[in-house]
């Protein structure tokens, strides 16, 4: 069941510095010597705007005219934060910025977190809040909105990402560097699942599908990196949101130092399943009650601390039909408890110091999950530490660091017997990673990780490599290859320890051309999988599947007047030798082909917003699921078309209406087959042929114009 409380988010697409007269800023951020500053952190009243410059310091920003504060901050690591006000309707300014070594009294060197270089920007896509919530394929989900980037897939009835043809265990969500287990919310069978954590936390969406650095593991295919958003970017405000699913209210509070927001949200599918009925037969209809609170605190000018909690308790009971028409009672239950902990400190303007850790405590029951009378209940129990050392200067950035992991698993399932499986998994790791300015043109970044896990009692090291050129400001080539290992899935873990690693070795070649408001990026990119886990003469599992997987995708992102339009295409060409496959086969799991297309109008003069958002992909083989296995034919092509209407009736409300999958589509999966006639199957379709959803979100404070707009 989707967990619906991220869909208010998406209501903030009235964004008021859109809906009124604008004032475009552009300008130019130099040192004292005037050479042009890359990545400096550009924010306009108190984060209501924000953006970074591009590689030749330049940047351009738009903000309403009826702003009663244009403050702008410039901060970049290694210098002096500059504050200053703009005057009204200017439109073009330059910024020098001083090196903190310059005057080490008067210097503000600051606890920064920008000191990750794992971006590698020709080959790295990256999403606002606003992005996210303004896509009406997503309703504000993250991962669900990045089905819109190339490369990416996410089927209806599963909702995890399919990132250049890996399956949905080859990528990993971070947040402020740490894999978060389990970010997905309770769902019922083939449905899709949502993001457990909402956009407005973070200060922006990161996907890497091109290869990334050594300080990132145990992802063989992509990952996504969410970073909270900082103290200065937190507004005083409390919202309060009724809609059709869910009721929640949020406040959060500033002091000079420090900052939280806390949230508690209820939801509650039985009006909505009422109303438009899904394919099973609810006895207790799916609910869900969350609570989450970020903190934030500058000790000093130089150390930082973030903490934040996340709890949830969701359940419900259902009755389906399997294809030999038998019907299965499934009582699902979850309980979910996250917490994490970073700390920076900033030794000088070269040397900074981070260290965190998280906890994750996983549970979940169900019954008649397979077969009738039959229960499982599992526990999981994870946690993620990581300790890096930065040293940085104007030519060099290295980071080195160390992590563990401790990961312990337990599970009982019930048929006619028990069968208990206890799995505790530690993993080791260690990186260095190096990035080289040779100029103003080329960039290198040369990196290593090694894993020890103690499970497995496995060793691998990982090499990988980045090299960028930049042919003018407009244009970059880009190339990566490396080494990228990943534990076997529990399901294989669970069942023996003699496997070793799985791993992908990958090259990845792009081109990308940026330009104010504009990204069009082409990449091309092959794939070697080696050691692949796979079942053998019943349950005896091996690692000798092996496969392959190449492929190209192409991105545009533009506007035109008060039209912003993503176009996305992606080909893949995925086969490997996996599960109970003797031979190579394509996955079903993945399409060949899928296209995506994007639209958002603005309408000024009825503080609305119109979106909409259309994505269709080839079908996808499927197979026997008795020996040998073979092919049996390949699903229709899949579609969707989704739309939004946003509007704006007083500056503190927001209404919104949403509406999935418009034309009914009952997109194909593959099928069950049953077990007692031959022959006999069944179509496997998402739960919802749609979704609807009418939501009212309102926001109080001091000043009686903030909305749920302002934490873009």
């Amino acid at each position: 069941m989707k967990n619906y409380k991220f869909i208010m988010l998406i209501c903030f697409v009235c964004a008021g510095f859109n809906l009124n007269a604008q004032t475009e800023l552009s300008g130019e951020v130099v040192d004292k010597n005037n050479n042009t500053l890359a990545s400096v952190s550009v924010s306009f009243n108190n984060g209501m705007v924000k953006t970074v410059s591009d590689n030749d310091g330049k940047f351009t920003l738009k903000y309403p005219d009826t702003v009663s504060s244009r403050n702008m901050r410039f901060q970049l690591f290694g210098y002096k934060t500059k504050t200053m006000i703009v005057n009204k309707n200017q439109q073009k300014i330059k910024i020098i910025l001083l090196d903190s070594t310059y005057n080490l009294d008067g210097a503000k060197v600051l606890a920064s977190r920008n000191g990750r270089f794992s971006d590698y920007s020709a080959q790295t896509l990256q999403m606002s809040t606003f992005d996210i919530v303004t896509n009406p394929a997503a309703m504000a989900d993250i991962i669900g909105n990045m089905r819109v980037l190339p490369g990416v897939q996410s089927n209806d009835n599963d909702g995890r990402l399919i990132i250049q043809g890996g399956n949905t265990d080859e990528s990993q969500i971070y947040i402020n560097d740490l894999i978060v287990a389990n970010p997905y919310s309770l769902s019922s069978q083939n449905s899709g699942s949502r993001s457990r954590f909402t956009p407005d936390l973070f200060e922006g969406t990161v996907l890497q599908s091109g290869g990334f650095n050594a300080e990132f593991g145990q992802a063989m295919s992509g990952i996504i990196n969410l970073n909270t958003k900082e103290h200065a970017q937190m507004l005083a405000k409390t919202d309060i949101a009724v809609s059709s699913a869910y009721a929640e209210i949020t406040h959060i509070d500033k002091k000079p130092s420090y900052s939280y927001r806390a949230s508690l949200n209820y939801i509650n599918m039985m009006p909505y399943t009422k109303l438009v009925p899904d394919k099973y037969d609810w006895e207790k209809y799916y609910q869900q009650i969350s609570a989450d609170v970020y903190f934030t605190k500058e000790f000093s000018q130089k150390t930082k601390l973030t903490a934040q909690f996340n709890s949830s308790y969701a359940d419900g009971t259902y009755n389906y039909k399997n294809v030999d028409n038998v019907n299965l009672k499934n009582n699902i239950r979850q309980t979910y408890f996250y917490t994490q902990i970073n700390f920076y400190h900033t030794f000088n303007s070269k040397l900074s110091l981070s260290a965190a850790g998280n906890v994750v405590i996983d549970g979940f029951s169900g019954t008649e999950t397979q077969y009738q009378n039959d229960k499982i209940n599992t526990r999981n129990i994870w946690n993620h530490n990581k300790i890096t050392l930065q040293y940085r200067t104007r030519k060099i950035t290295n980071r080195t660091g160390a992590e563990f992991i401790y990961n312990a698993y337990a599970e009982t399932y019930t048929f006619i017997a028990d069968y208990k499986t206890n799995v505790q998994n530690n993993l080791a790791s260690i990186y260095n990673d190096t990035k080289i300015f040779f100029g103003n043109n080329i960039t290198a970044s040369i990196g290593v990780r090694g894993e020890y896990s103690f499970y497995l009692k496995k060793f691998n090291v990982a090499p990988r490599l980045y090299f960028a050129y930049r042919l003018d400001t407009e244009n970059i080539f880009s190339f990566s290859a490396g080494d990228y290992f990943q534990l076997p899935s529990i399901n294989y873990l669970k069942t023996t320890n003699n496997i070793d690693f799985t791993s992908a070795a990958k090259t990845t070649a792009s081109y990308s051309y940026v330009k104010k408001n504009e990204k069009f990026q082409i990449d091309a990119y092959y794939k070697k999988y080696n050691n692949v886990v796979r079942y053998q003469q019943g349950q005896f599992i091996n690692n000798d599947g092996k496969g392959y997987g190449w492929g190209a995708d192409i991105f545009w992102k533009s506007d035109f007047k008060s039209l912003e339009y993503w176009l996305s295409y992606s080909y893949n060409n995925t086969k490997k030798r996996y599960d109970y496959f003797a031979k190579a086969v394509a996955p079903s799991y993945v399409a060949q082909h899928s296209f995506n297309v994007t639209l958002k109008y603005f309408i000024a003069p009825l503080k609305s917003l119109v979106a909409t958002s259309y994505y269709i992909s080839s079908g996808a083989p499927y197979y026997s699921d008795i020996s040998p296995y073979e092919k049996l034919g390949k699903t229709p092509f899949r579609s969707r078309l989704d739309a939004s209407l946003s509007f704006l009736p007083k500056q503190w409300i927001v209404v919104h209406l949403g509406c999935q999958n418009i034309l009914g589509r009952k997109n194909i999966y593959g099928y069950e087959y049953s077990k007692i006639t031959q022959g006999v199957r069944k179509k496997i379709t998402a739960a919802n042929t749609g979704f609807y959803f009418v939501g009212v979100f309102v926001t109080l404070s001091y000043s009686k114009t903030l909305n749920q707009l302002k934490s873009l």
